[in-house]
């Protein structure tokens, strides 16, 4: 949700409130994000049987929310408001590129033809969808490091984080570049090692919580709103990124499990990636309406959420939560199918 309030006076007038010199709202909210997911990716590491029962339960995660968003950007919103005569349109390359690219959750092309031309931010259908490659990354970090490290060595997520910090500091100050001089445009624009290593602390530090299952206390939080208030009034960015590091994974930990206090035992309809992958180009599409009406940021932001959270609501129930349910019952099915196998082949072989 802060992302999209974060989003809504940028896409309007290009302001962004900046909590802490180099994190926007919404950059803050997605290291959130990575944190939370760190912690539950872990624990959906430990439940899982084996590498292919993990890669199953993330592409079942990911991918049916974001094909759906995908088509619904090209066949709705770009359809609806682009500039271009449809033929043009469906038969432009651009168009289909934007379906692979952003389908398979690269997000390097974000544009369509003629949408979105003369907005404030021009041409950006989907903005948001650049963080799906990184968590994607995470997960097969996260894969190679629990496969080769965690099962001899307890701490093994928590030296992943640090590691990543170390690689950050030297990138900054070295002045590192985020990829290889003699590397192509596309990997420029697909990789950033300070995003990479900046996002990944914040997801192995969940990890390593989640592994250690270390209790959240009062104090977490009281650490994590200092750090936060440090963060905000220091000058030097490399102790500004130190305190948002610390402050929002000690902040995010301990107020989802504050909020999973309250709501334990009660129906949950988990919104959470629906709104996200769905805010971006209903708040372009809207902007692009309420600047020609003359509406005001307030009403153009409030009439976005309305929209959007309609729409992660019919993702989560009709595509997100069948996709799980169905991938569920396969992976269950085909471990009764193996257990069989395994029977009935000792039966043979005692025979």
């Amino acid at each position: 949700m802060a992302v999209l309030f974060s989003h809504g006076s940028y896409l309007y007038h290009l302001q962004m409130p900046i909590p802490f010199m180099g994190h926007s709202l919404g950059s803050a909210a997605v290291c959130v994000f990575f944190v939370i997911s760190g912690y539950l990716i872990a624990q959906s590491w430990e439940r899982s049987v084996g590498w292919l029962d993990f890669a199953a339960k993330r592409v079942g995660r990911i991918y049916p929310g974001l094909i759906c968003v995908t088509v619904f950007s090209i066949a709705v919103i770009g359809a609806l408001m682009t500039t271009w005569p449809q033929t043009a349109y469906w038969a432009s390359p651009v168009t289909w590129s934007n379906f692979l690219n952003n389908a398979a959750g690269l997000a390097t092309v974000q544009v369509l033809p003629g949408v979105f031309e003369n907005n404030p931010f021009a041409r950006a259908v989907n903005g948001s969808l650049w963080t799906i490659r990184y968590e994607l990354a995470m997960y097969l970090l996260l894969a190679l490091v629990s496969l080769t490290l965690i099962r001899w060595w307890r701490w093994a997520y928590v030296a992943m984080a640090l590691t990543l910090v170390s690689i950050w500091l030297l990138a900054t100050g070295l002045d590192w570049p985020d990829a290889p001089a003699a590397a192509s445009q596309w990997f420029k624009e697909l990789w950033s090692l300070r995003q990479f290593t900046s996002l990944g602390v914040y997801f192995f530090v969940g990890s390593a919580w989640a592994r250690a299952r270390w209790r959240v206390h009062w104090w977490h939080g009281l650490l994590g709103a200092v750090a936060l208030v440090a963060a905000r009034w220091s000058t030097d960015f490399l102790w500004v990124q130190t305190g948002v590091w610390i402050g929002l994974s000690c902040l995010s930990m301990y107020l989802a499990f504050a909020g999973a206090a309250c709501i334990r035992g009660r129906p949950r309809a988990d919104l959470s990636y629906g709104t996200y992958i769905y805010a971006f180009p209903i708040q372009q599409g809207v902007t692009q309406i309420s600047l020609v009406q003359g509406w005001s940021l307030e009403v153009c932001v409030a009439l976005s959420l309305v929209l959007t959270l309609v729409l992660a609501a019919l993702s989560w129930f009709c595509i997100e939560k069948p996709a799980l349910e169905w991938m569920r019952t396969w992976l269950s099915r085909r471990k009764e199918i193996a257990s069989n196998r395994l029977v009935n082949s000792g039966d043979m072989t005692s025979s």
